[in-house]
């Protein structure tokens, strides 16, 4: 695994210096990373693509701007995060009211258990109607499988405030009777 990462790193510093075949690789060991979180972000597969788009090109503009005082990966997931918020402001809004089971159904696994991705549904939908912050930590955290401390990071926070921010959603989710 190490000499994957190492690889990895030489990839990414390629590109940071220039390398337009050097960048073309690394957009390709990190696009499905992108396009994920998007999708989690905006809840719908055209939204998804255009953020993960939006990202592309920011991430093609500022790649050279890329110190190693950070994970590549922590760094990337801050433009995808800033990205998707500058698109989700841009947004005309017609419809303010609560996201439905209809918005997670692509972001659900596979199951023959129709009562098993009733409830992955419900829940998924209880997790986009949390308020912003929440929300985006909560998919940080257990959607991307980030530390507390990577999510606050990318967030810039504490590392405290993450905790209580998790916390928060919790008791929104059980007060809802979603957990």
């Amino acid at each position: 695994m190490r000499d994957g990462k190492t690889q990895d790193m030489a990839l990414i510093k390629r590109a940071v210096d220039g390398d337009e075949r050097a960048f073309r690789d690394v957009l390709d060991v990190h696009y499905m990373t992108i396009y994920r979180m998007a999708f989690r972000f905006c809840g719908n597969k055209p939204d998804a693509e255009d953020v993960t788009q939006m990202t592309c090109i920011k991430l093609a503009q500022n790649i050279g701007s890329y110190k190693e005082q950070s994970a590549f990966t922590t760094w990337l997931y801050t433009i995808v995060l800033n990205t998707a918020r500058d698109w989700k402001r841009t947004q005309v809004r017609h419809d303010r009211g609560a996201v439905g089971l209809e918005t997670v159904e692509n972001t659900l696994p596979t199951t023959d258990n129709p009562e098993q991705r009733l409830e992955t549904s419900q829940k998924m939908a209880a997790v986009y109607n949390l308020p912003e912050p929440e929300r985006e930590i909560v998919w940080l955290v257990f959607g991307e499988g980030l530390t507390h401390k990577q999510v606050a990071d990318i967030m810039g926070m504490a590392e405290g405030t993450i905790s209580w921010r998790i916390n928060e959603a919790r008791k929104i989710l059980k007060e809802g009777g979603k957990i």
